[in-house]
């Protein structure tokens, strides 16, 4: 990856609570940072407190306590400031049904402050790179939920900004729509933009981050990068196979410290058929959130093309 800021902080959370008027608790004292350049992604089951996390990194939710620097300034008690380094896409926001792609995309070119030529070459660019070239001039309320979608991360894009915060931004794409915003974040990260994403999906974590957190209960319980987070899972290595005595076809999964151990079983209950690999980050979810992600592994081609 480049970026030539790699050690300076682009999101400086410290002591995050967020408390709401019914007594729930979203955050629970969350300290967290990210490096310029650097891609983050946040896992955990729902209701976990991903979605309020996120939220008051874009300055949408007020903490009860507690600090949220962006690129150094205080987005708590300058909200403004803070907003205008970032691109954000929401899990749920409403869309101009009645404006054309181009259009839509233009008119928040503008919001953003981008003058007339380049908000329309930064819609024309965009469009492009989230392969909606077909529905250029087709009004938005006519196109799909997944097109829609698109759409939104498009206008996080608009401006180019340095920090992207994405808030499950593939949920609802058919598999060819996700790897086309793959790729697409793949290359702006590789081109040095900070991102926080939250995602269900496993490998879309895996393709796209640095670093993973997991969240659970409003706490992150979790943080590293997909090496480390493996190294500190006692169980190196899986074995899936069909489990007979009587009952045919049933799948079994069983967990090995060590290569060695694994072939031991294999052989001693003479297993035929089976799959023998290192554990993957869905294992490691699970073992550290305590249920299997709702994405869980998704679409392994998808990182391939």
């Amino acid at each position: 990856m480049t970026g030539t800021h790699k050690n300076e902080l682009a999101v400086s959370v410290r002591n995050l609570f967020k408390r709401y008027k019914n007594g729930t608790q979203a955050t629970c004292g969350i300290d967290f940072e990210v490096r310029q350049g650097e891609a983050v992604a946040i896992l955990g089951p729902n209701g976990a407190g991903k979605t309020s996390f996120l939220r008051q990194l874009t300055t949408e939710l007020k903490p009860t306590s507690g600090s949220v620097n962006i690129f150094g300034v205080d987005a708590v008690k300058n909200p403004n400031k803070a907003k205008t380094r970032m691109g954000v896409t929401p899990q749920e926001a409403g869309v101009f049904e009645t404006l054309t792609v181009c259009e839509h995309l233009e008119l928040f070119g503008k919001f953003k402050g981008l003058d007339k030529t380049f908000a329309r070459i930064q819609a024309t660019e965009i469009i492009k790179n989230l392969e909606l070239e077909n529905e250029t001039k087709q009004k938005v309320g006519e196109l799909s939920g997944g097109q829609k979608r698109r759409i939104l991360i498009g206008l996080a894009l608009l401006g180019k900004p340095p920090l992207l915060i994405l808030d499950e931004p593939t949920t609802g794409l058919d598999p060819i729509s996700r790897r086309a915003v793959w790729r697409l974040l793949k290359r702006i990260i590789d081109g040095g933009t900070t991102v926080v994403l939250s995602t269900h999906y496993l490998e879309e974590a895996e393709f796209l981050s640095d670093r993973i957190a997991f969240i659970k209960s409003g706490k992150i319980i979790a943080d590293g990068t997909l090496q480390e987070l493996r190294a500190g899972f006692p169980n190196k290595y899986r074995v899936n196979y069909l489990n007979g005595g009587g009952q045919i076809g049933i799948p079994h999964t069983e967990f090995f410290s060590d290569f060695a151990s694994a072939q031991d079983f294999i052989k001693t209950n003479e297993i035929d058929e089976y799959q023998l690999a290192t554990s993957s980050l869905e294992d490691v979810y699970f073992s550290v959130v305590g249920e299997r992600s709702e994405g869980g592994a998704t679409d392994r081609n998808a990182v391939e093309q």
